[in-house]
């Protein structure tokens, strides 16, 4: 017996093929199943959170978002009845089509969007925007005519889609699939633009264990000498950051200035002094601290005194697990 997921499911690809419009069937499989993942993480029903993804992508067509707001909605209605889709649910469905951007705002609307931006972060999803096989990794970009992204720029899109997630649950599952394109855009810099494979060793400042530094593409990793289990969970913010050097230009310290509230409350607390040096003062290794006063965070990376110091805007991720940090990326946009 057909569900009413497939009935849907099939009307909104003949629609499509109607209005000759290409749909990347695996891509909104991916993307329905994800949508349900959210919904119930989000104490929401999966199947109405499938049935929206749908819904979605067959009022996503090249200027249907122009039409009258009344026109449209009297074509997702009549698609969603000839569908059999029981009408207590039209409501919270109708929220995703539309003029304009669906609304975030609704929790299925939420759930659609973050599936879409998820599904992007994935191994399929870099493949369909790094090769241009389909729909781009951004839900709210057009879907035809886009130049293909090179590696850099999707990186960039896919941080700032990550920043832009909408819902807990979204964000938890996509810790994991990040962590993957941040190695990617660090390999790929040092292999393309750097000219060298990684792990070997090219023109930075001197080596500190534990601490990867790509000097010409401003990309920084910083890991725990023990890292933690269980799931990863990603804090990423743009802010300050000082970073301190001994006179052999190694790194010593890493002081993150005005850190989340979340990343401070996890973390010992320490005085923070007036001379920027004592951030490294403290310890041998690899140790996190921070001031709860003044939500000021300082890793020390290695022992010695200080010499100088840079200061620099930069993204900055954290990535912890049961609630101690396990590592560290900076992307430095700009310093002094």
């Amino acid at each position: 017996m057909t569900s009413i997921l497939e009935r849907l499911q099939d009307h909104t690809l003949a629609d499509l093929a109607v209005l000759d419009v290409p749909a990347d069937t695996s891509h909104l499989s991916r993307t329905a199943e994800l949508a349900g993942r959210i919904a119930d993480e989000s104490g929401l029903t999966s199947r109405t959170a499938r049935l929206a993804v749908y819904l979605y992508h067959r009022f996503r067509v090249p200027g249907t978002r122009d039409h009258p707001a009344a026109s449209t909605r009297a074509a997702a209605l009549d698609l969603l009845t000839r569908s059999g889709v029981p009408e207590e649910l039209h409501q919270e469905l109708l929220t995703v089509v539309g003029p304009g951007t669906p609304s975030a705002g609704a929790p299925y609307g939420a759930a659609v969007l973050d599936a879409e931006r998820l599904d992007a972060m994935g191994a399929a999803g870099l493949q369909r925007a790094l090769t241009g096989a389909g729909s781009p990794w951004h839900p709210d970009e057009p879907a035809d005519g886009s130049p293909r992204p090179t590696p850099p720029e999707l990186y960039e899109a896919l941080v700032r889609s990550e920043r832009e997630l909408l819902t807990e649950a979204a964000r938890r599952l996509a810790a994991d699939r990040m962590d993957l394109v941040h190695r990617f855009a660090a390999d790929y810099r040092t292999e393309a633009e750097l000219g060298r494979l990684p792990d070997v060793p090219g023109r930075s400042p001197a080596a500190v264990p534990g601490v990867s530094w790509d000097l010409k593409a401003g990309f920084l990793r910083a890991v725990a000498h023990a890292p933690g289990t269980g799931p990863l969970v990603r804090i990423g913010y743009r802010g300050t950051v000082w970073l301190t050097f001994d006179d052999q230009d190694r790194l010593l310290g890493i002081d993150l200035r005005d850190a989340p509230p979340a990343l401070v409350a996890i973390l010992p607390h320490a005085q923070q002094y007036r001379f920027y040096w004592h951030s490294t003062a403290r310890g041998s290794g690899m140790a996190w601290w921070a001031d709860h006063g003044s939500n000021h965070v300082w890793i020390t990376t290695a022992p010695g005194p200080a010499h100088h110091r840079v200061v620099a805007t930069a993204d900055i991720e954290v990535g912890t697990r049961a609630d101690r940090p396990v590592v560290l990326h900076l992307h430095v946009r700009s310093g002094r």
